[in-house]
């Protein structure tokens, strides 16, 4: 039985769902927490999944209870978008974005911070985006929330010095999600083009400041919070930025 035990949010899909699988493989002990129900998840072996709703007002405060805080690995993995309306988002629906992608890693960090036990250092690392830096009329919602995370991610840091811990972030780019290639793959045999070609004109349209020809793979996400992780103390307070310079030259 493995002794390394790691946390992951957002795990019933995409990213999360790719990472928990991941260290599980990799003979970690996971907890997987997501939205989705239990019975539509498949089971993993190493991988404990929780179902969880952390829009909800209630649901951080529960989940704290419910989890060990013996830990080597938290992963915050979670995230939440508005829902399209033709009058835009209503008031509801930045509370809930806001929640899950803000102060649910916020305040489950905290609760487990204060839960840890002494002798045993943990890594968190906060799973953000470079749309902080690029909002626009439709991503407005999901960027301020982001924001909001990279700030608390920073007051969380500081709360760390000396602690046993260490909180970083992993700021990225445009993912290689199932429904972005999917869509990529629709409109290149569309256009009777390589999907290459897609992929790399559709990069470079939507931010100049992109400096690369592929969408970032999960397998990279993997290795850079291996490296946050491996970093052990020193890493408190990073700033990892995989986001294919969508940033900018001065960030």
């Amino acid at each position: 039985m493995t002794d390394r035990r790691a946390l992951v949010t957002g795990a019933c899909k995409g990213l999360g769902q790719y990472l928990a699988a991941s260290l599980a493989a990799e003979d970690w002990d996971v907890t997987g927490v997501g939205r989705c129900p239990e019975e539509q998840v498949a089971a993993v072996s190493n991988v404990t999944y929780l179902q969880a709703d952390l829009s909800r007002p209630e649901t951080s405060a529960a989940l704290s209870e419910r989890l060990d805080p013996a830990l080597d690995l938290v992963v915050h993995c979670a995230v939440a978008y508005p829902p399209a309306r033709p009058s835009g988002p209503e008031p509801r629906d930045l509370e809930e974005v806001f929640r899950v992608n803000a102060f649910a890693p916020y305040h489950l960090t905290l609760n487990l911070l204060a839960r840890k036990p002494a002798d045993r250092f943990c890594s968190y690392v906060v799973v953000n985006s470079e749309a902080i830096y690029s909002a626009d009329d439709h991503s407005a919602v999901y960027a301020a929330s982001k924001a909001a995370l990279r700030v608390l991610t920073a007051g969380l840091a500081a709360g760390c010095r000396s602690a046993g811990a260490a909180v970083s972030t992993l700021l990225l780019g445009p993912l290689a999600d199932r429904s972005k290639l999917a869509e990529i793959e629709t409109i290149a045999a569309r256009k009777g083009l390589p999907a290459s070609d897609v992929v790399r004109l559709f990069l470079r349209r939507s931010n100049p400041n992109l400096v690369i020809d592929e969408f970032i793979d999960h397998a990279s996400c993997l290795r850079s919070i291996r490296y946050l992780a491996e970093l052990g103390p020193t890493a408190n307070g990073m700033l990892c930025k995989l986001d294919g310079g969508s940033s900018g030259s001065l960030v």
